[in-house]
């Protein structure tokens, strides 16, 4: 009898109400939308969608503004092999040899083997993915590397968000190295591609700062914003990265239809060594501007 009260009870109460409160993971076949108290904060993709384009996966979007305003673009017409907020690298050398191109996703690909979702006291969640490297450039398939990517998702505060990416690369064989574009540009890294570009401002250390077509160097921390442009002016996006616990303070910038780029390593490639984890931390704060 009493269990039939229950029942009852529950079966009048409002769909909102029976809907668990806070932020929350729903995992499916193709990624992992993550949202808070039923509104989508980010979509995380574990399996590409097109199995021609297999290397388009490992990657978050779309990112809202806590208004439910997408923050970011994918497989944008002008250069669409930027995708949201992403890791990649125009080097993937074994050996001193190039074998695979990380940012246009041709001769390395991922395999997601794993994805949790917990949540924290406190309100936080936090979403982990652990993730195989696979260059696919030879003969054979090449498992050069394990990933663990942490993404911790924090409650609103104050009407802002903040993001934390957490990524731990295992080389799994002798020779791999990473590098930035083979230019004077040296982009790659943790990079977002950013709605609107050509109507960014940016802003670091209370100064505003300049895009260049080579880095900028600035302070370790950087914010977009949108002044002006209906949906995007309210909100503005700050990013931080740190490689090993140092931070980083080139940037690629730009005010054109193109993503914006914490540069690690540069041009030159930088060796990891088979065993010896390499940790790369990326902050994304999404704020109100009062606007």
């Amino acid at each position: 009898m009493k269990a039939l009260l229950v029942a009852a009870l529950i079966a009048l109460l409002p769909a909102a109400a029976l809907a668990r409160p806070g932020l929350d993971a729903s995992i499916g076949p193709d990624g992992v939308t993550i949202t808070d108290n039923d509104q989508p904060v980010l979509f995380y993709r574990t399996k590409a969608a097109d199995p021609a384009d297999p290397g388009r996966l490992n990657y978050v979007h779309p990112l809202y503004a806590p208004d439910g305003v997408i923050l970011t673009e994918d497989r944008p017409a002008v250069l669409p092999e930027q995708r949201g907020v992403f890791w990649g690298w125009r080097q993937v050398r074994l050996d001193g040899r190039a074998v695979a191109d990380g940012w246009f996703m041709k001769g390395l690909t991922f395999f997601v083997r794993q994805t949790n979702f917990d949540g924290e006291r406190g309100g936080a969640g936090v979403l982990t993915l652990r993730v195989d490297w696979i260059v696919n450039s030879g003969p054979e398939l090449a498992f050069v590397a394990r990933e663990v990517t942490k993404v911790r998702i924090q409650p609103l505060k104050a009407g802002a968000r903040r993001i934390d990416f957490d990524t731990t690369i295992t080389p799994l064989v002798d020779g791999l190295s990473l590098g930035g574009s083979d230019d004077a540009k040296g982009y790659g890294g943790f990079s977002v591609r950013l709605v609107a570009a050509d109507r960014l401002v940016f802003g670091s250390a209370g100064k505003a700062v300049a895009p260049a077509v080579t880095p900028v160097t600035a302070g370790s921390a950087m914010g977009f914003s949108w002044p002006g442009q209906p949906g995007l002016s309210k909100w503005a996006v700050g990013l931080a990265c740190k490689v090993d616990g140092r931070p980083i303070s080139l940037w690629i910038l730009r005010r054109e239809a193109s993503m914006q780029n914490c540069v690690w390593p540069g041009r030159v490639p930088v060796a990891l060594p088979k065993d010896r984890p390499l940790r790369l931390q990326s902050t994304l704060i999404i704020r109100p501007t009062g606007k």
